[in-house]
């Protein structure tokens, strides 16, 4: 069984951040992030930098990735500067050992 990890993610955008969220909000958008059992928690503009944005995400281990890399181009067109991306994953697990090792 797979572990269910949430995923921060953080990048900047070409764009103001409501025309991003209104793509991101998007029906296509949610059927993409379906097909890899993607859970959007939430999504945020910088007080500081109205240009990054922030999304947590919440997956079975590995499947954000596996998103990115499917529809990087998809991404692309709408603005987003994947060279920016920078990610965090995090586990509910206390233990010493990750669930998902």
């Amino acid at each position: 069984m797979s572990c269910s990890i949430t995923s921060v993610f953080t990048f900047k955008i070409e764009s103001t951040f409501d025309e991003w969220a209104a793509i991101f909000d998007s029906a296509e958008a949610e059927k993409r992030h379906s097909e890899f059992l993607i859970k959007p928690l939430f999504r945020g503009v910088s007080k500081e930098d109205p240009q990054k944005v922030i999304v947590i995400h919440q997956a079975p281990e590995g499947n954000v990735q596996k998103f990115v890399e499917a529809n990087g181009d998809w991404m692309a067109t709408h603005r987003v500067d994947l060279s920016t991306m920078e990610e965090t994953s995090w586990t509910a697990s206390t233990k010493t050992e990750s669930c998902c090792d």
